[in-house]
């Protein structure tokens, strides 16, 4: 079960509750970075082979957007 702080924006919530346990695992790592620095949302690399998440400048903090590099 994953705990998640209380002070993630809501899209962070709402998208770690939709993933397996161990895709939101490594989802929440790059989540915390992003509430530490609060200035970079999230992009999910949901290639066919590898998912993937990191920071991204081009994202504004609390979102998250779900494509390909």
């Amino acid at each position: 079960m994953l705990t998640v702080p209380e002070n993630f924006p809501p899209a962070y919530i709402r998208f770690l509750e939709a993933q397996d346990e161990g895709f939101a695992e490594t989802v929440l790592m790059v989540m915390k970075q992003s509430v530490a620095e609060g200035k970079h949302g999230i992009l999910i690399s949901d290639q066919a082979v590898d998912r993937g998440a990191e920071t991204s400048k081009e994202i504004p903090f609390g979102e998250i957007v779900v494509g390909t590099r």
